[in-house]
């Protein structure tokens, strides 16, 4: 597991088989169910957000969702997203720590963006159904094309927006929010966003290099 747990947020490394191309059910299972009690006991103890958006997301596959498409990014199955979530959130808790005490951000707004910053995911993806991909290229997952092109940070600020929740931002949150996936190039994204933002963005890097190396450690 990782270090640094808060108000119950741990992360466990969801059993895969490389080679066989599946994943242990009882234990992914198990998983999902540990990860899903633990994003909602976070969700409650920082006041995160309304019941509404969590039991609309639930019904969408919140808990279920993968966090990509491919084997070769990161926590491409089933649970992955919340598993990441609760990851970002540690390391977001650990760097906001870190810095000093005038420019470092509540511990409420950092929970908040973290656990809610890719909640855009949802019902992105759907199962390959292509047994040649998932063999061949680690494609466990395709985009749902029938949803309107957004990025993943507008459309997490759309799911809040919709379901009662968009007022629980702060303008400060919005950003950190709405910035955290867009290209470099972009430069309000790159040189204007808050400290919120950019521990937000490292909290996401470090996540997804600690998820790759759990996946490289147990694949077999």
């Amino acid at each position: 597991g990782t270090a640094g747990a808060v108000h119950g947020l741990n992360v466990e490394y969801f059993p895969f088989d490389r080679n066989e191309m599946n994943i242990d059910i009882d234990k992914a299972k198990e998983k999902i169910e540990k990860n899903k009690k633990s994003y909602l006991a976070a969700i409650k103890a920082y006041n995160v957000c309304r019941p509404d958006l969590i039991e609309k997301l639930d019904t969408m596959g919140l808990f279920t969702d993968p966090a990509s498409t491919m084997l070769s990014l990161h926590n491409a199955f089933p649970g992955g997203l919340v598993d990441h979530l609760l990851l970002v959130t540690q390391y977001s808790l650990k760097l906001n720590d870190l810095l000093p005490e005038e420019i470092r951000a509540t511990k409420e707004s950092v929970v908040r963006v973290s656990l809610l910053h890719s909640i855009g995911k949802v019902g992105l993806y759907t199962p390959c159904k292509s047994d040649w991909h998932i063999k061949n290229q680690g494609k466990m997952y395709e985009f749902n094309e029938e949803l309107t092109s957004m990025t993943i940070g507008e459309r997490s600020i759309y799911y809040m927006i919709t379901n009662n929740n968009g007022d629980m931002l702060t303008d400060i949150e919005f950003q950190a929010i709405m910035n955290y996936d867009k290209p470099s190039s972009d430069k309000m994204s790159e040189w204007h966003t808050n400290t919120l933002g950019e521990i937000l963005k490292m909290a996401i890097k470090l996540a997804i290099i600690e998820e790759k190396k759990k996946q490289k450690e147990n694949g077999k």
